[in-house]
């Protein structure tokens, strides 16, 4: 048996399938799920999704979110999540330019600071698994 998970934003559902192992960006650092793994549940930092099947491995550019683990099945709630194939590297490398040029006029005393290091984040992250 594999593990089944499942991909979901608030938009749709971007993937449902069955893989050996998930290896997600959690907020304290990166961590795998395999078969068997003890139920939890993790927040997710905008970087690079991967499913391991057959030693093939799928990857995904997610936004940040959350991962639930249990019997055997990984929801995946995230922001935003894109398919390596589908993501656009010149509108992800023109978001990443802009979003890092207005973070470099901010302070970190700005309202806005935090907003705009996140979409810097996500940015890098569609880039990062674009290649």
């Amino acid at each position: 048996m594999a593990l089944k998970v499942e991909i979901v934003t608030p938009e749709k559902r971007v993937a449902a399938v069955e893989c050996d192992e998930v290896r997600a960006p959690g907020v304290q650092g990166g961590f795998g799920v395999r078969r068997g793994h003890t139920a939890f549940l993790s927040a997710l930092e905008p970087g690079r999704l991967t499913l391991v099947s057959g030693g093939q491995e799928t990857h995904y550019a997610i936004g940040g979110g959350f991962l639930q683990v249990a019997d055997d099945r990984v929801m995946v709630l995230a922001d935003t999540a894109e398919a390596r194939e589908d993501i656009d590297v010149e509108r992800a490398r023109r978001a990443f330019h802009e979003s890092t040029e207005r973070l470099r006029s901010l302070t970190e005393q700005d309202q806005n600071h935090a907003m705009e290091a996140a979409r810097v984040k996500r940015a890098a992250a569609r880039l990062g698994v674009a290649g």
